[in-house]
């Protein structure tokens, strides 16, 4: 089996393992009570289809660190720094949801590198659902120790 290699040296043009997955009425249902959030937009199936995907899920589940390629070694960590997001289209439950991540610029700032990720999502019919341009860092805890 290969090495996984750390989130911080991936180079522009390089991707993390894409992510699929499933929301299911009962997950997203979860995600509602959790959010008490129960507009109907959620829950009821109309003649256009099933009720809409919570974005949040979409937020929580787009985030790097849920690629099955993510790994820092022990003592690193990464700090999410900036942000923009674009809604597409609504993600509707019941479709396979795929996730994306290429890194698309990494530079070093403060002594600590620095990438920007392209995150798309899109549905099992090749519909885009969301894109976010996401911006993180990355700390060592050796570094911290330093005085930084």
């Amino acid at each position: 089996m290969a090495e996984k290699k750390s989130a911080y040296l991936l180079k522009v043009g390089e991707e993390f393992e894409p992510l699929e997955f499933i929301v299911t009425p009962e997950l997203n249902q979860q995600y509602l009570y959790a959010e008490e959030d129960f507009h109907p937009r959620y829950i009821e199936t109309t003649r256009n289809g099933p009720g809409f995907v919570h974005p949040g899920i979409l937020f929580n589940m787009s985030n790097n660190t849920r690629s099955p390629s993510f790994f820092l070694p022990p003592g690193w960590g990464e700090i999410h720094a900036g942000e923009e997001t674009e809604f597409l289209n609504p993600a509707r439950v019941g479709k396979k949801i795929r996730v994306t991540w290429e890194v698309i610029d990494t530079y070093e700032k403060k002594g600590r590198p620095w990438h920007v990720l392209d995150i798309l999502i899109v549905d099992e019919d090749g519909i885009q659902i969301m894109r976010r341009k996401m911006t993180n860092t990355f700390a060592s805890l050796s570094l911290r120790n330093q005085g930084e």
